[in-house]
């Protein structure tokens, strides 16, 4: 098949999902023998290195060429557009795309949220509305507001829009006000593992060589919505209980540039520097290793999980995962199974409960083996990928109109 790939990018390095799992979808399907093009919508930042999977035709227009490099894309006639971006298009493009076989991937909750992640931030806590909805603005700000529109619009004139959670369907459903499928992501069973390959970069390999330590990582990149902003008190408790305990900060958050400046100057401030170990980017090959280096996996954000990629990789990796139990992460994550459910807040019992997992090797090497057995046997890399090409042969064949796919993955 010919697919047309609509992203903002394939870029890993800083472990944005979306990006993540479309480079490692359509290498897949490139390798399986289809003709994959991915345009992007979003330029590369500075610190950005271009990442291009093998078999797979990479096209980066500037902003303004665009609009011309999707009617040259559109031009080879592709059985299906596989949509998926945060940036906002123009009512021409909307309106184009929505003329073809396309598929709407939906990561997060962009397409019923300004903020992408329904927490209302004022408060942090979880927002029971969507847009339109007159708070909104004050939320969000209404340039987000206004860029979310594209969104929301592609998502309704798709003919099939996709989530990869069980939690994220039902609440993009309930939101558009149109059925969503159900599409977990995958992940590679022998990439991730225990025994990861031998990373690359310097600064993984000094930590994989090093395992024996009580090593803590943060899953995803450091937002505030998955806990960036509670990562300094994490640390602060968790050496309390534990002195030797080092915290591992991975990835960027595109919407907080400063971020991991701020982080540093409160551990430094602190006296706890050379606790943290900050990564800003990570090789896609390298993942595996930072995981494998690590005891236990945690996610304490606020936001509901919409996804859970990071989550699944740690699984396979044989990391047990401390989560807040929020959106989609009991879909993955039973408690006293795979890891642990604990509330972000407050940070104090959520860091009593790392430590104990910490502490307590043989009950974290039963962990382990739970959630390397789950998602071995539920997340599959490659029954989703067969998963993905039975749902484009549907969008081809015009058998289901804006409606939910007959097969989708379990």
């Amino acid at each position: 098949m010919r697919l047309l790939f609509i992203v903002d990018g394939l870029e890993s390095a800083e472990l944005e999902e979306s990006g993540s799992w479309l480079g490692e979808l359509a290498g897949q399907l490139a390798q399986r023998g289809h003709r994959v093009t991915a345009l992007c919508t979003r330029p590369l930042e500075p610190w950005q290195t271009a990442e291009a999977p093998a078999g797979v035709t990479v096209w980066r227009p500037t902003p303004e060429g665009f609009e011309s490099a999707l009617e040259q894309a559109l031009e080879q006639r592709p059985d299906v557009v596989h949509w998926s971006t945060t940036t906002a298009l123009h009512p021409r493009v909307v309106e184009r795309l929505s003329q073809t076989p396309l598929i709407a991937d939906l990561h997060d909750f962009g397409a019923i949220c300004a903020n992408r992640d329904l927490l209302f931030r004022a408060e942090a806590r979880l927002c029971l509305q969507q847009h339109p909805f007159e708070g909104c603005g004050a939320c969000a700000g209404l340039s987000r507001v206004r860029e979310m529109d594209s969104r929301r619009a592609l998502a309704l004139a798709a003919r099939v829009r996709v989530a990869h959670s069980a939690y994220a369907r039902d609440r993009l459903s309930e939101g558009l006000g149109a059925p969503v499928a159900l599409l977990p992501y995958g992940v590679d069973p022998l990439r991730f593992s225990p025994e990861a390959a031998s990373p690359l970069s310097p600064e993984v390999a000094a930590l994989y060589a090093d395992r024996t330590a009580r090593r803590v990582l943060l899953l995803g990149p450091p937002s505030q919505a998955r806990g960036a902003g509670i990562a300094c008190d994490l640390l602060v408790a968790l050496y309390a209980r534990m002195p030797g305990v080092e915290l591992v900060v991975a990835g960027r958050d595109h919407t907080n540039p400063d971020g991991y400046t701020v982080l540093l100057a409160e551990a430094k401030e602190l006296g706890l520097a050379t606790r943290l170990r900050l990564l800003p980017s990570v090789q896609r090959a390298d993942l595996p290793a930072l995981m494998a280096s690590c005891c236990v996996a945690v996610a304490p954000g606020p936001a509901p999980e919409a996804g859970g990629l990071a989550i699944l990789q740690a699984l396979a990796a044989g990391l047990p995962v401390v989560a807040h139990p929020a959106g989609a992460t009991a879909e993955w994550v039973g408690h006293g199974r795979e890891g642990l459910l604990i509330p972000g807040r407050p940070v104090g019992s959520f860091a009593h409960s790392v430590a104990a997992m910490l502490t307590e090797d043989s009950s974290r090497s039963a962990y382990s083996e739970r959630a390397r057995l789950t998602a071995m046997e539920r997340f599959d890399l490659e029954r989703v990928v067969f998963a993905t090409e039975e749902l484009y042969r549907e969008v081809r064949s015009g058998s289901e109109d804006r409606g939910v796919p007959k097969r989708t993955a379990a």
